[in-house]
């Protein structure tokens, strides 16, 4: 594949998924993404694990600066849900992390999916981004448009990819059960090529 590149298959991800459906009030705790204006995510739900704090932005009623560069805090899904830790300090020395940026829970319902967008901010810039599948069967799949080639992965529950969100990309979930998937933002000393 050009645009995805596969960087493990097989992390165990069946005591994540326990903690997940055991914390069921974990999921939309911050819509903000869901529900911003002309956001792609709005058929999606998520979870914050880690990343800007919100509450000193939401107290004020004004979200400007929201993504300007910051120390990301854990948010209480990471007390929640301590099957991350290993999962995601792995994945920071098998790449040879330097920072550990966003960390996000996503889950799209059958028949919904993320809309064709591509990403420009700080956070992107900095950080690379890495997908852990959770949950996904056949017709969940992660697409890619650029440079007039279109790539479309179903990965396999436990494969790791790493992909460039400055190329033009979607989701669909053709299939019959929740697509879920743990993104975890690294900084690394890898050249980002575009």
């Amino acid at each position: 594949m050009m645009h995805f590149q596969k960087i493990d298959e097989g992390i165990d991800v069946s005591s994540l998924m326990k903690e997940l459906k055991a914390n069921s009030e974990l999921w939309d705790a911050n819509s903000l993404r869901r529900t911003a204006k002309n956001t792609p995510h709005s058929q999606m739900s998520d979870i914050w694990v880690r990343y800007n704090d919100v509450k000193p932005y939401l107290d004020a009623g004004d979200l400007t600066g929201f993504n300007d560069p910051h120390l990301p805090v854990w948010y209480s899904a990471f007390e929640a849900l301590p099957s991350l830790k290993p999962i995601i300090f792995k994945l920071m020395a098998m790449v040879e992390g330097e920072m550990l940026g966003g960390i996000l829970i996503t889950r799209i319902p059958p028949n919904h999916g993320i809309a064709p967008h591509t990403d420009s901010s700080w956070h992107v810039d900095y950080f690379d981004k890495y997908y852990i599948s959770l949950q996904s069967e056949e017709g969940a799949n992660f697409c890619c448009e650029h440079d007039g080639i279109t790539e479309c992965l179903n990965p396999k529950v436990g494969d790791c990819w790493l992909f460039d969100n400055h190329k033009k990309h979607w989701v669909e979930n053709n299939s019959t059960q929740d697509r879920i998937t743990l993104i975890v933002c690294i900084r690394t000393q890898r050249e980002k090529a575009r």
